[in-house]
């Protein structure tokens, strides 16, 4: 299909908006109609087979109505995108006439080309610099022209859903016309945006919109019950697929299932990478099985959950908590390991409510994110690189939290703490530069290799937002700091509050060790402590007892 420049000149996008205005009229008049069915008296007293037909043949009625009302709006939807896009193509061309004019070119209607108009006089290098400008002009008239066929398709496309010849896309029965048009479109990715959809919409919408994504639990900025909802339904899906793939593999070859080696082959070794991994996925959604189960009785949202490694699962519901806190475990830490991850979240928020007695325990939520690929050894906790993968999506997801709180049940904006653990603390870092903005009040470094930031000023955190850190005496990741991510949040120069930790054990002659990385969360260490004062809203920690 070709549009030509004529074509453009002859489009008019007041012709098109006709039909938008006359469809968008015909449609809220079927939504009245609908509403008025609706609003009829229940025949009063008048009973019998008689009366019961009629409500069904009025509730039909009404169905019928609300489906064409949608029908129309939708075809007015159509007709509306294409008359913008008509108007725009339009400019565009005007535009680029003028400067071709201004230029001394022509346009060649006929070839749709940038002309070179009359014979230029001057050296090489004007002559060069001014076909330069031409073959510029000409990319621009390209790229008009393909957005003119671009929207003379969607205006063909509406035509085709107006005579129905092409089907009109299914979407829920609502006559808000405001909402079936955002049901018709991308949702926000923004999420206090996402948020104010959300909200409005029915619960047949909620559930269609599941229908079409089962991963829209994950969503920033829905509401926790329902990410909690949706993600336990997709949770149940993705294990049945995992358990439907093991069904396969072990159906393959029963014999290696059952634990016999095959020989040494290509074949057995492929099948064994297979069976490998599909065991590993499994434990890990058993993992966050355990997570959910609430032993405590305090309740459990899953936030997050894909096939791809990443969940988080909040105790109490960060909606409406006073005090929420998000941990970011780190080096090593996958789905397998999302207990040991979920334990620690538990103990900071007992340490939280050990540092305000005041606070009742459905006011502190604590969330356990796993929603990044974290690296899964030494060698890869040395690159950046997982942490500018990962940081927008911490970001959006806190940008979430704040979205969907609910400031009227928890009596204001809550105090929100991210916790990063080793890592953890340098994807927390990522997620609040290079354009990115972390809406936390607190940030805490646990054992951090370095935040990738000089100072904790360069960060984009909440207005008068606190950076914590801490590190054990006995640490081996000490040896870490200064290398390739950042400089130690402990020190002095870099601007944050350092805390107490316990020293940790001690290896051999002294030497730091992996232990004391993993102790601060151990019954005892100062750290635990400080981290609930944190999460309380405190800032009174106690100081370090060594300088690092």
């Amino acid at each position: 299909m070709t549009v030509s420049i004529a074509d453009i000149h002859r489009w008019d996008a007041g012709d098109v908006r006709e039909v938008f205005h006359a469809t968008r009229s015909r449609a809220e008049a079927a939504f009245e109609a609908a509403d008025g069915i609706a609003e009829l008296p229940a025949f009063g007293t008048w009973g019998g087979d008689a009366a019961e037909a009629a409500k069904e043949a009025n509730g039909q009625i009404r169905k019928d109505l609300d489906a064409h009302g949608n029908e129309a709006l939708a075809v007015a939807q159509a007709a509306e995108a294409a008359a913008d896009r008509i108007q725009q193509v339009k400019n565009d061309l005007t535009q680029l006439e003028a400067d071709v004019a201004a230029a001394g070119f022509e346009i060649d209607p006929a070839s749709n080309t940038v002309m070179p108009g009359p014979a230029l006089e001057g050296n090489m290098v004007d002559m060069l610099a001014k076909e330069a400008e031409r073959e510029a002009l000409q990319a621009r008239l390209n790229a008009i022209l393909a957005e003119a066929v671009s929207a003379d398709e969607e205006l063909a496309r509406a035509i085709n859903m107006a005579t129905g010849a092409e089907p009109i896309p299914d979407t829920p029965h609502d006559n808000r016309p405001e909402i079936q048009d955002a049901l018709s479109k991308p949702l926000p990715e923004d999420p206090q945006q996402f948020n104010d959809l959300w909200d409005k919409l029915t619960q047949e919408e909620k559930d269609w919109l599941y229908e079409r994504d089962h991963s829209i639990g994950n969503h920033p900025g829905m509401p926790f019950a329902d990410k909690n909802h949706y993600n336990r339904m997709y949770l149940d899906e993705l294990q049945a697929a995992n358990q439907a793939e093991l069904d396969r593999l072990r159906a393959q070859h029963p014999d290696w299932a059952s634990g016999e080696s095959g020989a040494p082959s290509e074949e057995w070794q492929s099948w064994k990478a297979e069976w490998d991994a599909a065991n590993h996925t499994r434990h890990g959604y058993e993992e966050i099985d355990k997570a959910l189960a609430s032993p405590d009785g305090l309740p459990r949202y899953l936030a997050t959950i894909d096939d791809q490694g990443h969940a988080a699962v909040s105790v109490n519901n960060p909606d409406t908590a006073k005090r929420n806190a998000t941990f970011v475990p780190g080096t090593g830490q996958d789905l397998t390991r999302f207990e040991g991850s979920a334990d620690k979240s538990e103990q900071m928020l007992q340490a939280a409510l050990r540092a305000d007695p005041n606070l009742r325990v459905e006011d502190v939520s604590v969330t356990t994110w796993m929603g990044y690929d974290r690296p899964m050894n030494l060698w890869e906790a040395a690159s950046p690189d997982y942490a500018h993968g990962g940081g927008d999506d911490l970001a959006a997801f806190q940008a979430g939290m704040r979205a969907s709180h609910d400031d009227g049940a928890a009596a204001g904006p809550s105090v929100n703490t991210v916790i990063g653990h080793s890592y953890g603390s340098t994807l927390m870092g990522a997620a609040g530069l290079e354009g990115n903005h972390l809406d936390a009040n607190n940030l805490v470094a646990v054992g951090s290799p370095g935040i990738l930031a000089e100072n904790a000023s360069e960060l984009s955190l909440a207005p008068g937002a606190n950076v914590f850190a801490s590190r054990a005496e006995n640490d081996v990741i000490g040896i870490a700091t200064y290398a390739t991510l950042g400089p130690d949040p402990m020190a002095r120069q870099f601007g944050g509050i350092p805390f107490e930790a316990a020293p940790g054990a001690a290896g051999p002659l002294g030497l730091p060790t992996v232990d004391a990385h993993s102790s601060y969360w151990s019954a005892g260490n100062p750290a635990l402590d400080n981290m609930g004062r944190i999460i309380a809203g405190r800032t009174d920690v106690t100081p370090p007892t060594f300088t690092p």
